[in-house]
């Protein structure tokens, strides 16, 4: 075997000695360091003492530091540091999570390295482990192929939300060749991104699609909700003009195999528009769709929006409640978060004070306190709430309600005297109360809480110049379509007396549904042909976005201005709804896998062994309590001895079987069991790890609820605490006692 190559920041590698004696003990790890006259490091592996991998993970277990994922470099981490300083230092920028800048290094312990990129990207830095060689490989990968000769100093300023001015097409920007093929006329890739997103911004576009075929680059508008082809482009510019836009909203260029999300901010007019980029790898090259977020157009008021006086009046009434649940419903797309904005306007009048949870946080409201959420940090909805509601809110925004933990939370702070408004993906207004049953909220929770619910879709309205006029449906205003903005319409379900009692009866949809109606609810569709009656849109643009109505016209209340002959006429019969999910046969219960909480029963209270998963397995640096499967043939109170020694080198003294959880599996819709188990080791309870982790901590009851990942795990130590706090299971010892 040939000798490693010697690095840089060799001389300073003596602090690898202590790793190698955590390892081999100190006199092997003294009696290597007296032969070697070099690098410690390129001498081990020269020797074959260890290989560079071996050595980086005893590293990362010794400094309790992550092992670096070297394919993760972005290009907003590359320009905070120049490539001499990357070679000097012999380390590569990673990423920037949470103003941290995330730095892959062969020597965890260079201060010097330390100080000298925090002042120069003025961030705080962290090292993650990798081996020299890697790193100096990935740099001449990194540096060469995204920032080139602009690598040679940092960028001042750059951030998340680099600016980019469109009013300034014509003037010399910054080229940015990428692709080896592209003319040398054609016109910078830089000027031709600032183009498209200036024609896209200049004509209304909600998303600009970027879309890689087999001939060429066809660049597509959704205007007024319809998508039309604004622009085609040469196949040649597709590995160009994806990097550029990358490197726009601070995203990974050298990424093309995973989807990836981003942001950047573009100048208008001398106005702030902000960009939500999205990539996704497709057949013949990466898709890149970027939603437009202009706050000029989307913080608007409830009357602005464009719903009819009669539902104006009905959202007003909810919006006066002072506590409870107000959800607003719909597809994507359909204008729930421009309602909820709205709405926030309104009430901040009231002089409340009004905290949001968002993800992603797409419009800042001033004198509101927005959270975005970061699921990778561990902030996540229900982690946010938890810690909002000692923030003394009147006013709560959960920007979706997703799973039964947020759906929990936040009716449990509308029946404490705050009023919560959220969204859900539903069809209509009734099955709002389904979709939450189906999260797994009680019925009778959802009865007292729930004040009302939008249903929302968004319909194109007739373009005021060209429409009724004596010239032809279609001018340049509308871009020839006979349409010019849209106008929403809206099923308002307030919450009565009916309502309540069926909900809490666990009555379907169709028959909420219907007492809804009762009580003054007018249907999409009777919405629609209201807006379509007042000249205001056309039937096909009500069909378009809504389906007729199936329930009888006794059910059913005209809408305002139109009799009841024309309303009847809008309700032809339609196919029944499908079974939901929940409703359908389970094809098989079994015991699938055991969790194992591993417990030091210590004189000053409980530790409990939480372990965090490495990085290349499933749910990387999540952090979560034994777990694992059960072999064929095999018990699973063995299965729980078994994988506690394996992942963590413990030999179990007492083990009781606490409970049992269930889990859907959705790809071959079945429902396993998790077997849970509570064991209690003696001293001195030292760990060794497998090779699915890569850390391990004991922490008490209360920091393990803090740091484990799953809700289930969390509900599952809390059962453990109330049954064995004594040390033993004390009446029940005999049931829950296995081993």
């Amino acid at each position: 075997m040939s000798a490693a190559p010697s690095h840089p920041a060799a001389v300073g590698d003596r602090w690898l000695l202590p790793v190698l004696a955590s390892v081999v003990g100190c006199e092997a790890a003294t009696s290597i360091g007296d032969v070697c006259t070099g690098s410690l490091w390129d001498t081990v592996v020269a020797r074959e003492l260890f290989t560079e991998n071996e050595l980086v993970m005893a590293a990362a277990r010794h400094f309790h530091i992550a092992v670096a994922d070297l394919s993760r470099v972005s290009a907003q981490a590359l320009e905070l540091v120049p490539e001499r300083w990357a070679r000097h230092f012999t380390v590569l920028p990673l990423t920037l999570e949470n103003e941290e800048l995330l730095i892959a290094s062969g020597n965890p312990c260079d201060v010097d390295c330390e100080r000298a990129l925090g002042f120069a990207a003025g961030r705080p830095v962290r090292f993650a482990m990798a081996s020299p060689t890697a790193i100096t490989r990935r740099i001449d990968e990194a540096y060469g192929h995204a920032v080139g000769d602009d690598a040679a100093e940092p960028r001042s300023g750059t951030n998340a939300e680099q600016q980019v001015d469109v009013q300034l097409l014509a003037a010399d920007h910054e080229s940015y060749d990428a692709a080896a093929d592209v003319d040398d006329d054609s016109p910078s890739i830089s000027r031709l991104v600032d183009e498209l997103l200036g024609a896209g911004i200049a004509e209304r576009a909600s998303d600009i699609h970027i879309e890689a075929e087999e001939q060429g680059i066809v660049v597509r508008h959704r205007i007024d909700g319809v998508i039309r082809v604004a622009r085609r482009l040469p196949r040649s510019l597709s590995s160009a003009l994806a990097s550029r836009v990358k490197i726009i909203s601070g995203l990974d260029i050298a990424d093309r195999l995973r989807p990836q999300d981003g942001r950047a901010r573009v100048a208008v007019n001398g106005v702030a528009v902000d960009l939500r980029v999205s990539t996704l790898p497709a057949t013949h090259g990466e898709k890149i769709v970027i939603r437009v977020l202009d706050g000029r157009t989307a913080v608007r008021t409830l009357e602005s929006i464009g719903f009819a006086p009669d539902e104006l009046t009905r959202i007003g009434r909810l919006l006066q409640a002072r506590e409870g649940l107000v959800l607003v419903t719909g597809p994507t797309g359909s204008g729930k978060t421009t309602t909820l904005y709205a709405a926030l306007r309104r009430l901040k009048q009231r002089g409340v004070n009004i905290v949001t949870v968002e993800d992603p946080v797409e419009y800042r409201l001033p004198g509101i306190v927005q959270v975005q959420v970061r699921e990778r940090a561990g902030l996540t909805f229900a982690a946010a709430l938890r810690s909002i509601m000692r923030q003394d809110p009147d006013v709560l925004l959960i920007g979706e309600i997703r799973d039964r933990e947020t759906a929990e939370i936040a009716i449990q702070a509308s029946l404490t005297g705050h009023l919560v408004l959220s969204t859900l993906h539903t069809n209509d207004a009734a099955t709002a109360v389904t979709r939450l049953i189906d999260i797994g909220v009680a019925p009778y929770k959802i009865a007292t809480a729930v004040k009302g619910v939008l249903a929302q879709r968004l319909v194109r309205r007739l373009c005021a110049k060209c429409h009724g006029s004596e010239m032809s449906v279609g001018c340049k205003a509308c871009g020839g379509t006979g349409y010019h903005g849209r106008l929403a319409i809206v099923e308002v379900l307030i919450a009565t007396a009916e309502f309540e009692r069926r909900v809490a009866a666990g009555e379907p949809a169709e028959r909420i549904a219907e007492a809804s109606r009762r009580e003054g609810m007018q249907s999409l569709w009777q919405s629609g042909m209201s807006r379509v009656h007042a000249g205001e849109t056309t039937k096909a643009e009500v069909t378009r976005v809504a389906a007729p109505d199936s329930v009888p016209a006794s059910m059913t209340r005209p809408a305002a201005g139109v009799d009841e002959e024309q309303s009847l006429r809008y309700l032809p019969l339609r196919a029944p709804t499908p079974p939901r999910l929940a409703e359908r046969s389970v094809s098989q219960l079994s015991i699938g896998t055991i969790d194992v909480y591993i417990i030091r029963p210590l004189p000053d209270g409980w530790r409990v062994l939480v372990l965090q998963r490495a990085l290349d397995t499933r749910c990387p640096m999540a952090w979560e309590a034994v777990h694992g499967h059960i072999e064929p043939g095999e018990e699973p109170e063995d299965a729980a001895v078994r994988e506690a020694r394996e992942e963590a080198g413990l030999a179990i003294a007492r083990l009781y079987s606490v409970t049992v959880q269930p889990f859907y599996l959705h790809q071959s819709h079945t429902v396993q069991l998790a077997v849970v188990f509570a064991a209690f080791v003696d001293e001195p309870a030292a760990v060794t790890l497998g090779a699915e982790h890569q850390r391990a901590e004991w922490l008490s009851v209360d920091e393990a609820l803090e740091r484990f990942q799953w809700p289930r795990e969390r509900d599952a130590l809390r059962e453990i605490a109330h049954l064995l706090r004594t040390g033993d299971a004390g009446p029940v010892e005999d049931v829950l006692r296995v081993k």
